[in-house]
């Protein structure tokens, strides 16, 4: 399989963080481009807003922090991209539009009860996807 095109989700995460730095090492093995998708729905996201900020304000946020890592990312061509939409929805019609090779995740680690409650586009996105999907655990 020829990778051209890997769409790493992030959503700010440490976790995201550490998927991000995975794929941008494949990327430069393969010259293929990072596209990085914030994928967020005001639905799902009500309890991290304050009141003096909007949504669109908090994840311009997170992808200025994509941004500034990406200026670090010597020779990758990346794309930062904002989806207004369910997580693993948004992921996966973004990776459709880009015609990804690959989705990269990250994952929070968590195991037991905690790993059934959280993690869920981890686990949602490998069944849900039309492309591959690596999901990146945690540094130890």
């Amino acid at each position: 399989m020829t990778v051209r095109t890997i769409l790493v989700a992030h959503d700010g995460s440490k976790g995201a963080a550490h998927a991000l730095g995975w794929a941008a090492d494949l990327a430069r093995q393969t010259e293929a481009r990072l596209v990085v998708v914030h994928a967020w729905s005001p639905l799902e996201d009500l309890s991290k807003v304050k009141p003096s900020r909007s949504f669109h304000e908090l994840h311009e946020e997170a992808l200025a922090q994509v941004r500034e890592w990406c200026t670090s990312a010597d020779g990758i061509e990346i794309e930062p991209r904002l989806v207004e939409d369910l997580p693993v929805e948004g992921i996966v019609q973004a990776a459709r539009d880009v015609d990804a090779d690959l989705i990269v995740c990250g994952t929070r680690g968590l195991g037991g009860v905690k790993g059934l409650l959280l993690g869920r586009v981890a686990r949602e996105l490998p069944g849900r996807s039309h492309r591959p999907v690596a999901v990146v655990p945690p540094p130890e």
